[in-house]
């Protein structure tokens, strides 16, 4: 006799929990490793392990019913949890003094947090309230008070800020985190000309992420390498995506990354808003590609608008690249509209080639 639906449910909901238990006992394990690792001084993040993990769960997916890109997803999310676990764990390292200038701000709360979990004393000068941290009298007792300065002010206030700083003489490490950098360049270089310790930094991420495990991070040389050098070990075992570059290229590469991808997506928004359909209309019959499209636009359309405004109007080098963006719609607008399909059939080879996808 079949079991009927309430006891398969109530099957399923042991098996939930025995599921959960055992990721516990994973996660337990996990940390007794992240503990050797900290008094080994290893780094919190193996790629080869984490790379043997997931070939671990694709070697055993059809066995266990489920597709391939599930058991990488869930091979992904476990060790995604067991390294953020271990790069929470304190490691052996000279508290500091860190000031966040504008750390009323969400990314310079996100950075108060990020220092404060890390056993850094931290402080706050910003106009808005700093939540829980203490805040400076004034810019020029923050300065003489700290080792390390943190910039993050609005972009298009930031040079002036760093100039301010500058004046005070920092007697350790001073970094922006801004998304746009060219504003900067000229202030960021002078500080490093006049033997300050300075760097500039964008993290490329918002300030929602719990953790920066597997997050990249952008570090920018200003001309000082003792700056730079000083600043890596700040990231010590959070797992973090650490590029390096000087800090004259960051636009560049920043306008596609940020520039061209914010613009495509408010772009896409403000087509929807304009194709005589609801958003709740839209939803029931999206496709997976347009739902995960325009999961992405609803998220863009909550950020800061003065953010993106800024991320647009001041890098020199996003007009260039929506010019791209505008030819490559009109591209492909004029190749679906030709009678012979391989115009089409080109740009999608070509896209193919580009991300190193097998035919």
């Amino acid at each position: 006799m079949t079991d009927s639906v309430e006891g398969i449910r109530w099957k399923i909901e042991e098996i939930d929990n025995e599921i959960l238990d055992l990721i516990k006992k994973r996660m337990h394990i996990a940390l007794n490793m992240g503990h050797q690792k900290v008094e080994k001084a290893m780094p919190v993040r193996d790629l080869r392990v984490e790379e043997q993990v997931r070939d671990r769960y694709l070697a055993r997916a059809e066995d266990v019913g489920i597709s391939s890109a599930a058991a990488i997803e869930i091979s992904s999310l476990l060790v995604r949890e067991s390294v953020e676990a271990q790069a929470r764990l304190p490691r052996p390292m000279k508290p500091q003094k860190v000031l966040i200038v504008g750390g009323g701000g969400k990314m310079g709360q996100w950075f108060c947090r990020f220092f404060s979990s890390r056993g850094n004393e931290v402080k706050v000068f910003d106009t808005l309230p700093s939540g829980t941290f203490t805040a400076v009298s004034s810019l020029e007792a923050g300065v003489g008070w700290a080792d390390v300065i943190v910039v993050s002010n609005h972009i298009s206030a930031t040079a002036d800020m760093l100039r301010n700083i500058f004046e005070l003489k920092p007697k350790g490490l001073v970094f922006d985190i801004s998304s746009v950098k060219s504003p900067l360049v000229e202030v960021l270089r002078e500080g490093a000309e006049k033997g300050l310790q300075v760097c500039s930094i964008h993290p490329m991420f918002g300030p929602d992420a719990s953790f920066i495990f597997a997050r990249n991070l952008v570090v920018c040389n200003c001309g000082s390498d003792m700056a730079v050098k000083k600043f890596m070990p700040l990231l010590n075992g959070t797992g973090a995506n650490v590029v390096e570059m000087q800090v004259e290229d960051h636009d560049k590469i920043i306008a596609v990354v940020l520039g061209m991808s914010h613009a495509m997506n408010m772009a896409f928004f403000e087509a929807l808003r304009n194709s005589g359909f609801s958003f709740e209309e839209l939803k029931t019959v999206s496709s997976t590609t347009f739902e995960k499209q325009m999961s992405t636009s609803s998220g863009v359309s909550r950020e800061s608008p003065n953010l993106y405004y800024e991320i647009q109007h001041l890098n020199p080098y996003n007009r260039d690249m929506l010019e791209k963006l505008i030819s490559a719609l009109q591209e492909i607008q004029q190749a679906g509209s030709e009678e012979d399909r391989a115009h089409l059939i080109r740009i999608m080879q070509e896209g193919r080639k580009y991300f190193e996808v097998k035919q």
